[in-house]
């Protein structure tokens, strides 16, 4: 595999355990909770006729909303590791535009947790925008990033 485009990363400290932890972050309709961009999105249905569940495979709808734009983005679970990391990427193993892994450690009487961000291939908009829609993506990830994990660290200390 080629090299990330880019790589961000933030952690915080959480008052709560790692399992308490790990059930938010790999609970995808609750993410438009915590994030600026993210509002939500919906479970897709396998070749079974049911919804996922979360399991490596299944795949997700995120709808995104930033300033008057809405779109929609498939992402496909790359890892569930109960409690210790959550992992999907966004397009679609196919597609492979970007990795979202959320690491949970132990940490004194509670939990790390690291969101990690790793931009894989361009989609259109950022091949047409260059490298200002580059730096925009990575403003607004890296703000977004700390809005989840502080709004995670929220629910989870509640």
């Amino acid at each position: 595999m080629a090299e990330p485009i880019c790589v961000l990363q933030e952690t915080i400290e959480i008052n709560a355990s790692p399992e308490a932890v790990y059930a938010l972050v790999s609970d995808m309709e609750r993410h438009g909770d915590w994030s600026t961009e993210n509002c939500g999105g919906y479970w897709r249905k396998g070749a079974d006729g049911v919804p996922g569940t979360g399991k490596v495979g299944d795949q997700f709808v995120g709808v995104n909303r930033k300033g008057d734009q809405e779109w929609k983005a498939p992402v496909e679970i790359v890892e569930a590791d109960a409690p210790r990391t959550w992992a999907f990427v966004t397009g679609g193993v196919a597609m492979n535009i970007a990795l979202w892994k959320y690491i949970v450690e132990p940490s004194g009487e509670g939990s790390r947790l690291t969101e990690y961000y790793e931009l894989r291939t361009l989609p259109p908009t950022m091949v047409d925008g260059g490298q200002a829609a580059i730096d925009e993506r990575i403003a607004t990830n890296t703000e977004s990033m700390r809005a989840t994990l502080a709004g995670i660290k929220a629910a989870a200390e509640s």
